[in-house]
């Protein structure tokens, strides 16, 4: 019978997980403080364009959050809880759940029973809040990366549809140990998947031609599964990861190890714990400059979003701002064209760090009132003309905005 548990994550609640932590407590000790930790650290806040997402049918912030290594743990723990829960439904000790995978083994069972069976396993994950898909009386099951054959008594490897491999190139900015291992290691992995040599060779041409594309020559070969050898007691060992990139000729962790051996002698009372036996070296490998461009990006557009809205204009009437919704516009070098009867054209340039709204008021004001008339040049040719009685209009052609470095042409409202 193969199950898959829909939505596993989100459909963690909080009475299941406290269920589940409280049947752990059987077999483990729980602090009362790791407890509450457990408890507290489900809370998570979603926040979009400087909004909370609430959810639609409860609004707790209780959640178990995908991709991190404690919500994984939190699924493997209810996991375990739902196998024990399950033991009360399915006699059969064959059976596991891998996250949201589960696979139950049915011997000497009719069709009908395994229906009836499947059923109330259905059930049994209704009453713990969870909504699964089941199938029984099946033959062949494809379960995570391998396929498992009842009528032949074998199994292969699995892979979805249009799911290829890919791997790092061989070309890559790589420690050479990694790249070397690369080949090795997918060999072993579907050895491990093949029920035999023909399963493996079936296989293989998939993870071949991967290879080939990323630059690798060797050929997968076929491995028996060594047996598991009895687990040593690990060292305590100190590890030095030093980052790895192929533009350094320096053999770093050779001369690390040397200065290992010249500053913790035998002779020195700290080699027991400084010595090549407990102090490691392994490089580690920096994102790729694709990862780091688009880290950057992503930086670059959320404190472009954000940053709060300029305002662009505050005029009561928008159709009588004098520069078409851009009054507000800071660091603008503007143009005047003053027309009379009694010369041609004359152009006025000026610049102001400030809004142009301000600076467009003061030259009105210093229109108005003959007190501001030595302000500007503007503002002396305007009180001429006006001395003279000449009628005249003043028309601005375009602005430079200083960030931009781009002219833009508005018209400005005449005066006279």
């Amino acid at each position: 019978m193969l199950f898959d548990i829909a939505e596993f994550y989100p459909s963690i609640s909080e009475d299941l997980l406290k269920q589940s932590l409280d049947w752990s407590r059987q077999y483990c000790e729980i602090s009362q403080l790791e407890y509450n930790t457990i408890m507290h650290c489900r809370k998570s806040l979603l926040f979009h364009n400087n909004r909370p997402w609430v959810k639609k049918d409860n609004p707790s912030t209780f959640d178990v959050t995908m991709g991190s290594f404690d919500g994984a743990e939190i699924c493997e723990n209810v996991g375990l809880f739902i196998l024990h829960t399950l033991r009360k439904t399915v006699t059969s000790s064959d059976i596991g759940l891998y996250r949201d995978d589960g696979l139950a083994v049915l011997k000497n069972m009719t069709g009908r029973t395994a229906d009836n069976l499947r059923k109330k396993v259905i059930s049994a994950f209704n009453a713990l809040g969870l909504k699964i898909t089941a199938e029984s009386n099946l033959k062949v099951v494809n379960f995570l990366d391998v396929t498992f054959d009842l009528r032949s008594s074998s199994h292969y490897p699995y892979r979805k549809p249009n799911d290829d491999p890919v791997y790092v190139h061989k070309s890559s900015n790589h420690p050479p140990q990694i790249l070397k291992q690369i080949p090795t290691a997918i060999s072993k992995r579907i050895s491990q998947l093949s029920h035999n040599e023909e399963s493996f060779n079936t296989a293989s041409h998939i993870y071949n031609n991967a290879l080939r594309v990323s630059g690798y020559n060797e050929t997968l070969t076929y491995t028996t599964p060594e047996k598991k050898r009895k687990r040593k007691r690990a060292r305590k060992i100190i590890w030095f990861n030093p980052p790895f990139c192929k533009s350094v000729k320096t053999n770093v962790a050779k001369a690390f190890l040397r200065l290992i051996d010249k500053h913790f002698p035998p002779t020195n009372p700290l080699h027991k714990i400084f010595n090549r036996n407990t102090i490691k070296v392994s490089y580690s490998c920096l994102p790729n400059v694709r990862n780091l461009i688009q880290s950057h990006n992503r930086k670059v557009l959320r404190q472009a979003r954000d940053q709060p809205e300029t305002q662009l204009c505050n005029c009561r009437i928008r159709n009588d701002c004098p520069v078409q919704g851009l009054c507000l516009t800071s660091r603008v070098v503007y143009q005047a064209d003053i027309s009379s009867a009694s010369s041609d054209v004359v152009s006025y340039i000026g610049m102001t760090g400030g809004s142009f709204k301000n600076r467009y008021a003061n030259h009105k004001k210093s229109f108005r009132n003959s007190k501001y008339e030595k302000e500007t040049e503007l503002s002396k040719y305007i009180w001429q003309l006006k001395r003279q009685g000449t009628p005249y209009s003043i028309k601005m052609v375009h602005h430079l905005n200083a960030p931009s470095r781009s002219c833009h042409p508005f018209p400005l409202q005449l005066m006279s």
